[in-house]
């Protein structure tokens, strides 16, 4: 009945966004707008300039570490209700692709390298988040491992190795789950945009997994008008449409595009609307406070960190015994909490390793050296030690002016608390194209030497110190994506001697820019935005003072890993190594001190030439805001690590099945020529320097009894006892195995000496391929 009120006007306009994070309402006829959020580790809300804070957990690849469905199951259950303190409905997440290659940027906010371990935790997450009436969106379907070229590159990938990896983990939580909405991917699969890909979409999608949901675009990634409503694309996102407008309107009235699939794709986006729209379009953001979910976030946290080494029972590192601990590297006391881009989330506190190994151990126990820094980017000042220059209270003065000049036609005053200004997605109201910012506060350094500046900007932009023209930015003339996901890219820097606890004015002007004309027929982000950096003694040379701590110390423990710099979505990394500095400081640390500890926090795998030299090594990866208490409680035998690896981690890049085939070469072509042997399952390569599911324990287990399915049924379970025979509680990992293929896992939870039987089962799947020939399981 609403369809047959609706114009072909009304129609098309909740075909697309109306603005970044919303669809248009109808009040008339009584339809509501919808609002989406970035995910898939949080729920951020909509604005990037000044996001309201929200619960940061657990990156994918440390959440897939857990091999813990339930755990998931919760972590969407509380993602859910923080969606409603946002008034989203939607949240876009999980993410489900593979990690094809250890370079993969985005690899981080995805599950594992495989598809049954992927499959089943995404629908454990779909499920606790649709628990809690919020739509969940597993992305990016389809074929999008590969972040460099995204947009534009052709992932060429034969049936079999489709249906039976990339493909196989929506289709297990679509079956599981039954989520009410899906994202299509920027990329091509075989020569098709996913956007308008009709074969997957519509032939895939809908008609063979019987799907009946909601299909949108992944972000700017609509290129045609037609094409992508012939194919079942539900909507354009975001808005102001480009390809869904006055020209559909009149191919509609003329007959040249179906009207009943347009009342097709129209009647998903209604449902949708209808179940989950926004009752207050003006409802504010609220910050979620709820203990519970502290607690699970720190519980996923330490699930998810992997114990790789463990010499002679360095660790557990029991309190009891007062060691002295010598911490080292700037990632102890600034955590890497989640990765790039839209897994962007900004949580009211973050608990640093720093300070839980404190309060665990005490202060008086605990020494601490930054060792060296591992930023591409410098980072802003701390707040602590920048004042606003208008009334000396702590931050930023940032000034918002129409026009190119300074102190005229002011149209915004407000402080920052960094030096950052970002006009992305929302827009300042009244703000002009052409408008300038200044921003001005005074820095007091903590030492004196010589400190580094450091600007990134797409607009000419000038730094005075007391009044002094030191260091200019002359703007660049790529897009303003490729600034907002690599700013490292584009700084420039400029030393300054400067002295310990004198006052300096600090002023930065920037003028703002004209975009480039975007490089694809789709939406261009309208931003502009300028970065200012301050470190001190930035080059100053290694001091005697680590190797000091380190021999003094009954333990060392070095904390290294990479930030959103070096892993995010919009581009791939180019190295399996840590910055140099980092293993530098490993080798100086473990060369004086009695033991050394490693906790790596990066999203990846990465490469270990120091590994031999180390008693023991955490794989932490992005472990979210109360990765602190998470580290502390491992280190202490508070709680027994249970992690295992959901990806394999190579001596080399080179040993990668996927190297020579990645990332997306100068034709934008990426191929998949490696089929099925992807990860561990390449058999006959070289032999990992740890392998997937992987992962130590402060126990030890014995598995007995195992009892295996005769006859040809297709479904099937299998028993095995599981015995803790060591002294201490833990979990158990059991991964079951048919032909060298993970298909089931169970994590039970035993008490010292304790015995239970375990049960998986295995439905057809287990015992299937894909026959090419057939086009069938």
């Amino acid at each position: 009945e609403l369809l047959k009120r609706m114009t072909a006007e009304q129609k098309v306009t909740l075909l697309a966004g109306k603005s970044y994070w919303r669809t248009a309402s109808i009040p008339e006829l009584g339809i509501k707008a919808l609002k989406f959020s970035d995910g898939p580790n949080g729920c951020r809300g909509e604005s990037v300039h000044a996001p309201t804070h929200a619960y940061c957990f657990p990156c994918g690849s440390c959440v897939g570490a857990t091999f813990n469905a339930d755990l998931v199951f919760d972590m969407g259950v509380a993602i859910g209700k923080d969606c409603k303190t946002k008034s989203a409905g939607v949240i876009l997440g999980p993410t489900i692709n593979l990690h094809r290659s250890p370079l993969g940027g985005r690899n981080f906010e995805s599950f594992s390298e495989d598809p049954t371990l992927s499959g089943l935790l995404a629908a454990a997450y779909i499920n606790g988040v649709q628990s809690q009436n919020i739509v969940a969106t597993p992305k990016h379907f389809l074929g999008n491992e590969c972040e460099k070229f995204r947009r534009t590159s052709n992932s060429i990938i034969d049936e079999r190795t489709m249906r039976e990896l990339y493909a196989y983990p929506f289709q297990v939580a679509l079956k599981l789950s039954m989520p009410k909405a899906i994202m299509a991917s920027y990329n091509k699969v075989n020569g098709v945009s996913m956007s308008q890909n009709k074969e997957i979409l519509q032939g895939l999608l809908r008609e063979e997994w019987n799907w009946d949901g909601v299909i949108m675009s992944d972000f700017e990634g609509t290129y045609a008008q037609n094409e992508p409503i012939e194919a079942g694309l539900n909507l354009e996102m975001p808005g102001p449409s480009i390809h869904r407008g006055e020209a559909l309107i009149q191919d509609i009235k003329t007959k040249k595009v179906s009207e009943n699939q347009i009342d097709f794709l129209l009647g998903n986006v209604l449902k949708l609307i209808q179940d989950y729209g926004m009752d207050d379009e003006d409802a504010p953001e609220t910050v979620g406070k709820d203990q519970k979910t502290e607690i699970l976030i720190r519980q996923i946290a330490a699930e998810g960190i992997v114990l790789l080494r463990n010499q002679h029972s360095t660790l557990p590192l029991k309190p009891a015994s007062s060691p002295k601990i010598a911490v080292f590297g700037s990632l102890a006391k600034s955590p890497t909490i989640h990765g790039g881009g839209s897994a962007s989330v900004t949580p009211s506190y973050t608990i640093s390793p720093l300070e839980a190994i404190q309060e665990r151990y005490g202060i008086s126990n605990v020494t601490f050296n930054a060792g060296v820094p591992i930023f591409m980017k410098i980072p802003s000042a701390p707040l602590a030690n920048m004042r606003k220059t208008s009334d000396g209270a702590p931050g930023v003065d940032c000034y918002w002016y129409n026009g190119s000049t300074f102190g005229e036609n002011l149209i915004l005053h407000e402080t920052l608390e960094k030096t950052t200004t970002v006009v992305i997605y929302e827009r300042i109201v009244g703000l002009e194209r052409r408008h300038c910012t200044r921003m001005s506060f005074i820095l007091t350094p903590t030492t004196s030497g010589s400190h580094t500046f450091g600007i990134t900007a797409n607009g000419l932009t000038k730094l005075f110190v007391d009044g002094v023209h030191t260091l200019q930015h002359e703007g660049f003339d790529h897009t303003e994506v490729e600034y907002i996901m690599q700013p490292g890219r584009f700084e420039v820097c400029a030393e300054i001697v400067m002295q310990g606890g004198k006052d300096y004015t600090i002023v930065i002007d920037t003028l703002s820019t004209i975009a480039p004309p975007p490089p694809l027929p789709s939406f261009q982000i309208p931003a502009q935005a300028t970065q200012v950096g301050f470190f001190e003694n930035l080059n100053a040379p290694a001091s005697d003072e680590i190797v000091k701590l380190a021999e003094q110390s009954d333990i060392s423990l070095v904390f290294v890993g990479n930030n959103k710099e070096y892993e995010s979505e919009s581009f791939d990394r180019t190295s399996l190594s840590l910055s140099a500095p980092q293993d530098n400081l490993i080798n100086t640390v473990s060369s004086a001190s009695k033991k050394t500890v490693v906790v790596n926090m990066s999203g990846s795998p990465i490469s270990m030439p120091w590994l031999e030299s180390t008693e023991a090594v955490l794989q932490c990866w992005f472990a979210g805001q109360e990765v602190g208490n998470a580290v502390a409680d491992i280190l202490s035998g508070d709680v027994n690590p249970s992690a295992k690896l959901p990806v394999s981690f190579p001596t080399r890049i080179e040993d990668s099945p996927s190297y020579s085939n990645f990332p997306t070469d100068d034709n934008h072509e990426l191929r998949y020529a490696e089929g099925l042997a992807m990860g561990y399952r390449a058999r006959d390569g070289p032999k990992p320097l740890f392998p997937f599911g992987f992962g130590l324990s402060y126990t030890e287990f014995t598995a007995s009894d195992l009892k295996l399915p005769s006859g040809s049924s297709t479904d099937a379970i299998v028993t095995l006892k599981l015995a803790n025979t060591g002294s201490v509680r833990g979990q158990q990992v059991v991964q079951l195995y048919v032909d060298g293929v993970l298909k089931a896992f169970s994590k039970p939870m035993l008490e010292a000496g304790e015995a239970k039987v375990v049960t998986l089962k295995l439905d057809k799947y287990a015992f299937s391929y894909w026959d090419t020939a057939a086009r069938a399981w």
